[in-house]
Parts: C-alpha cells; sequence; structure tokens
C-alpha cells in the first residue's frame, strides 16, 4: 500500500504564485539511528515540521540543511538523510532544498545558514528547532551577528496535526529520560556558553573530530520509532 502523505502535505494543484513569509528556513538536526530512515526520532520529526512550515514554498523560499558525517565516512551524512526524508516523503522540491554537509555542532550550522543568507541577500530568516535547544540557538545567532525568527517543532506538529497521537508523543519523548537528559545538556550548555571567553569555532572543530564513529542509538526502541 502507498504510503500517504501526512495531512498539510497533500498534493495540490498549481498554486497562486506569492511572495513566501521567510526567504529560508533552517532545520536542525539531532541524531541517527538504526532506524530505517538512518534517523532518530527527533530528526525525523524535525523533517516533518520543516516541510510544514516550508508550506509548497508558502511559508519559505529554501530550506537549509546542514550536518556532515555524524557516524564516520562510511555512513550518509545526517544533512543527505534529512533532505532525501524532506523531498522523498514530504515531496519538498529538490531546489527548495539546500544541503550542506559540513556542520558539526548547532553553531556550525547557524553559521553556515547566515552565510547563505549573506550570500544570496536573504533578511527574512526562520530557524527551527525543538524548544529546549531553543533556550541556547538565540545566543549563537547574535554570536555570528545575525537574526532570525524561531518557532518550535513542537508547535509547528501540534497545529498541523488533529491525531491525539502526535501530542501524546510529544509529550512522552519531553517526559522520557532522554527528553530530560537533552533538557538539562541544552541548559548546561547555556550556563557555558554566558562564560567569558566561550569559543564557538572551538566547539565545532572539537564536534568534528570527536564524531567520527558510530554511536549507540540515543533514543531505545518502543514509542520512539513509531512515526
Amino acid at each position: 500500500m502507498p504510503e500517504r502523505t501526512p495531512r498539510g502535505l497533500e498534493e495540490i494543484g498549481t498554486p497562486e504564485v506569492i511572495r513566501p513569509r521567510y526567504d529560508a528556513l533552517l532545520v536542525h538536526g539531532y541524531w541517527m539511528s538504526k532506524h530505517r530512515t538512518g534517523l532518530a526520532l527527533r530528526s525525523r520529526l524535525a523533517a516533518r515540521a520543516a516541510a510544514l512550515a516550508y508550506d509548497h514554498g508558502n511559508g519559505a523560499g529554501k530550506v537549509v540543511v546542514d550536518l556532515g558525517h555524524l557516524w564516520g565516512p562510511d555512513y550518509p551524512t545526517e544533512g543527505s538523510l534529512i533532505a532525501k526524508e524532506l523531498e522523498e516523503k514530504y515531496h519538498v522540491p529538490h531546489e527548495a532544498i539546500i544541503l550542506r554537509e559540513s556542520a558539526y555542532s548547532t553553531g556550525g550550522e547557524v553559521k553556515s545558514f547566515l552565510e547563505l543568507a549573506r550570500e544570496n541577500n536573504w533578511t527574512n530568516l526562520l530557524d527551527i528547532a525543538f524548544s529546549s535547544h531553543h533556550l541556547t540557538i538565540p545566543k549563537i545567532y547574535e554570536e555570528y551577528s545575525g537574526a532570525a525568527q524561531f518557532r518550535s517543532i513542537e508547535d509547528i506538529l501540534k497545529a498541523n496535526s488533529e491525531s491525539p497521537h502526535m501530542e501524546n508523543l510529544l509529550g512522552r519523548l519531553a517526559r522520557s529520560k532522554y527528553g530530560k537528559a537533552y533538557w538539562l545538556y541544552e541548559r548546561t550548555k547555556w550556563l557555558a556558553m554566558h562564560r567569558p571567553g566561550f569559543n564557538y569555532d572551538e566547539l565545532e572543530q572539537k564536534n568534528m573530530k570527536a564524531r567520527t564513529n558510530k554511536g549507540k542509538d540515543f533514543i531505545v526502541p518502543i514509542d520512539v520509532y513509531k512515526t
């Protein structure tokens, strides 16, 4: 049976040409996984939210994703897996996706996004991430002399789903030990970022060297592998 396109992403007729609300949006990646897509739940939810925010080109002109070989050169980059998910599952046009495969941290993703914005004269930017992630992201934009609007993945998914399953799934993820650990990680990073001398570029280089081997799935099975 062919896979049904999720609500809000159905095929439509030729749309009226209008200026998108945002010039481009950045979707952040999270973890890779043994899931058939290669992406862990958070990254799959991020891709879904990005497609909904893109909204057939009405929400954003371009979708930007930049993530490198988190599991080493023998595996695809996470960026390529998210781009594939956007194009094949959610029908975001290939030409609307800008794929880079060089970032290894949130700082690297934001820096790359802002470089593209300056190259393309984008002035209206949207950043999509989980709400706990947005605790630290605005500070990174400030560090790189950039600005963006912020929307949480949770809000986008809840606003575009009539099924209680999505809200239940997001709630279970937030309450899980993994959700709590991620919140604590972002809180700890927030404190570190506000210390004098914190260097975003050094963190990017450290992550690039550290993330060269396949690790264990950060998220365990059961509801987490349920889409």
